[in-house]
């Protein structure tokens, strides 16, 4: 049992109080029994002596009835409970009261009185005596001058009862109890009370001090006192308030500590010595959802022993693979550092790592579209080069139709160069595509409207195994784009779907509004937020692996077979998107199909009718016609086709030139064809410098690039129209007359 400094103190001074108590009452028991025997004996003695007296007379006489008398005179003390007189020889002459056991002792006459005490009495034995005149008798000596003898002439016995000094004796021993038993009671309550008192001090101290074990602070009220519990309650009252303002700081910090912890976008850990997570902060939860998997990690069975890596400290910033908490694996940059005792021994370890999968995801979208970005520059030049090229085998083929019409042989020549060159200009329309440098023109279009028309010529054209399912959303915002470039992705998609499913399958065209509120990255696209009109194409073909998934728009790049395709259509699909502004992700699981879903961003007002284009005048004004092109065989070819028609024309090889010859002749010249891409001064720069000679001089844009779009600033100060190499001597002669009439 726990005892109290208060508790101690009481069993410390009440056995002492009690037995200071026991020995004082007993001590004065003593005494007074001791009094009182002496005095009950002095009071014997005296009647005993009275008793000597009484009974000369009696023992002299040898008178019975006067020896009685006597007896009773001296029973009338009620201590005198038995009378006994004896004579020298020690015959007892009579005995009145109680009777005496035991012999009777050996006395002697010298001592006066003699004494014995049993347990019921006290016993006197006395001599008596009497007083007689001496034998030797002087006749001459007066009487009163006689010498007197003393002669013992027997014994008086006295019996004291005990009785009245043993009921003292209880009285005095009961007294004396009581007092015993009040003083203790009194004094314990005395000393109770001022141990309490005492000791209350140290008390509220205790309580104080077990609360402060418990966390809890109590306020003391101090009595101020000079002695040593008041100045250690003061110390304590001193100590506790700094503890309570340094753990308060302490909380404080751990708080700030703790919500830094939880705050970081770092994923922290702790692990025991053995591997185990003992503690994780909200990212590593959010993470991982969990730590069983995560624990997994530091199997020792795991390939690479990462825990031993982490002991020998070389765990650090090291790119890991872990299960995420939806089940899939993600990619971290993780350092786990060991925690040492005094001994060198470790106790544990401390560890955190970064989820990079996004940044990764996002470096594989940056490289995609770096890669996609130079293979579209890498395929523009290339394809303006072709058209280049191709303008004048198209141009001198469709010329040379025109003038040998007579001449069958000559003309079916003519006609397989037009028509070679036709497939070669295709090929650099789809290279011009996926470039995002092809001509388009910019209309506010329903995409329902180009679904509801690719779906007739679907059903028209793809095998019947292949069911198609149109699911396009009602009451759509148009976008903005050219229709036949759209169409033409469609298109593509909807062909390269049907050649995925040999076997037949189903083929799902869905359109649909889609709000996008945050950025995503999707199949390692960047897609920001915002509102699109989203066309999904899905297929339920034999689908594809993530290694094809992630070539399909380079250009060239086929799964089919030699003949089969020219890998360049979705990559045409690619950067017709991209031109509209627009976005493009890919889902497909090999065996499960595909889907691939164009993201357009919505525009507001009215859907547009397409114009028509011009149809070929049979006999074109006549004019002066400027041609400034660098390519020879264009400007040659410019010339025969114009001239052909009795057109006057000027050439120029640069911009300069051109400017040169505009400037003399700006009288005459009725049209200037200019060439986009050229050396020494741009197309751009031409155009403007000839409007600066005359405000009102018709110019006709040309490029082998064809990007009518980015012309647009041209238009607005008045470019005429756009001609796209390679062209016909027919689409020439068109866009020359529309020129003409503006």
């Amino acid at each position: 049992m726990k005892l109290t400094f208060r508790k101690k103190a009481l069993m410390i001074i009440l056995p002492i109080l009690v037995i200071v108590s026991a020995v004082y009452t007993l001590d004065s028991i003593m005494v007074e029994k001791d009094i009182m025997r002496k005095e009950i004996i002095k009071r014997a003695e005296a009647i005993t002596t009275l008793a000597t007296k009484t009974g000369e007379l009696p023992i002299l006489s040898g008178n019975p009835e006067l020896l009685k008398g006597t007896a009773k005179f001296l029973r009338t003390n009620t201590e005198v409970v038995s009378v006994a007189f004896y004579d020298n020889k020690m015959n007892q002459l009579i005995n009145d009261g109680l009777p005496i056991s035991g012999a009777v002792p050996i006395l002697s006459k010298a001592s006066p009185i003699s004494m014995f005490d049993t347990p019921d009495f006290f016993v006197f034995f006395a001599p008596v005596f009497t007083v007689r005149a001496s034998d030797d008798i002087d006749i001459f000596q007066e009487a009163s001058q006689a010498k007197q003898v003393r002669e013992g002439i027997g014994w008086v016995r006295l019996g004291f009862s005990k009785s009245a000094m043993k009921e003292a004796v209880n009285q005095i021993v009961m007294r004396g109890s009581m007092l015993a038993v009040l003083f203790t009671a009194g004094s314990s309550i005395v000393v109770f009370f001022l141990i309490t008192a005492a000791t209350k001090p140290l008390t509220k101290l205790s309580i104080a001090v077990k609360n402060l074990e418990k966390g809890e602070y109590t306020d003391m009220n101090i009595i101020p006192s000079t002695d040593e519990v008041g100045e250690l309650s003061v110390s304590f009252v001193k100590m506790s308030n700094a503890i309570r303002d340094r753990e308060a700081k302490l909380v404080d910090s751990e708080n700030r500590i703790r919500e830094l912890f939880e705050r970081v976008e770092h994923a922290i850990f702790r692990l025991d010595r053995d591997g185990n997570v003992i503690e994780t902060n909200r990212k590593f939860d959010e993470t991982c959802g969990g730590v069983k998997r995560f624990c997994a990690m530091f199997d020792e069975q795991v390939e690479g022993a990462r825990l031993k890596k982490a002991i020998h400290g070389e765990l650090k910033n090291s790119e890991e693979k872990i299960v995420g908490s939806d089940g899939e694996e993600i990619s971290v940059i993780m350092s786990v550092y060991p925690k040492l005792d005094e001994n060198g021994d470790i106790t544990s370890f401390d560890g955190y790592f970064v989820d990079i999968t996004e940044k990764k995801r996002l470096e594989e979208t940056l490289m995609q579209t770096q890669k996609l970005e130079s293979l579209g520059m890498l395929a523009g030049g290339i394809a303006h080069d072709f058209n280049n090229i191709l303008t004048g085998v198209l141009g001198y083929a469709s010329l040379i139709r025109s003038i040998v019409k007579d001449d069958e042989k000559l003309d079916r020549y003519a006609e397989i160069i037009e028509k070679s060159a036709t497939r070669a200009t295709s090929l650099t329309s789809q290279l011009l595509g996926f470039a995002r440098k092809g001509k388009y023109v910019i209309t506010k279009l329903s995409v329902n409207d180009l679904v509801k028309e690719l779906s007739g010529f679907l059903k028209e054209t793809i095998d019947r195994k292949v069911a198609i399912v149109i699911d396009a959303e009602d009451n759509l915002p148009p976008v903005e784009g050219d229709g036949n470039q759209l169409y033409q992705s469609l298109l593509n998609l909807c062909l390269n779907a049907r050649d995925a499913m040999p076997d037949g399958g189903k083929l799902y065209i869905k359109t649909e509004f889609y709000l996008l509120n945050e950025e995503q990255v999707i199949d390692f696209f960047r897609i920001p937020a915002g509102e699109y009109v989203r066309i999904s194409v899905t297929d339920t073909g034999k689908g594809m692996t993530p290694d094809v998934k992630k070539r399909i728009f380079e250009p060239f790049f086929t799964t089919k077979k030699s003949g089969k395709g020219t890998g360049l259509g979705l990559a045409m699909v690619y950067g017709i998107v991209k031109n509209h502004g627009g976005y493009i992700s890919v889902y497909s699981e090999p065996e499960l199909g595909t889907t691939i879903r164009l993201y357009l961003p919505r525009t507001e007002g009215m859907i547009e009718e397409l114009k028509k284009s011009r149809v070929v005048f049979d006999k074109p004004r006549k004019g002066a016609i400027l041609l400034i092109d660098d390519e020879d065989v264009i400007r040659e070819l410019g010339r025969d086709i114009l001239e052909a028609y009795e057109y006057e024309v000027f050439l120029a090889a640069h911009g300069n030139e051109g400017i040169r010859i505009y400037n003399e002749n700006k009288d005459r010249i009725d049209l200037v064809i200019l060439d986009m891409v050229m050396p020494e001064k741009t197309g751009k720069q031409t155009f403007k410098e000839i409007k600066d000679i005359n405000p009102n001089a018709r110019i006709l844009l040309c490029s082998g690039y064809g990007q009518e779009q980015y012309f647009h600033e041209l238009f607005e100060l008045g470019a005429a129209g756009f001609l796209q190499k390679p062209f016909q001597h027919s689409q020439l002669l068109s866009m020359v007359e529309q020129a003409l009439e503006k």
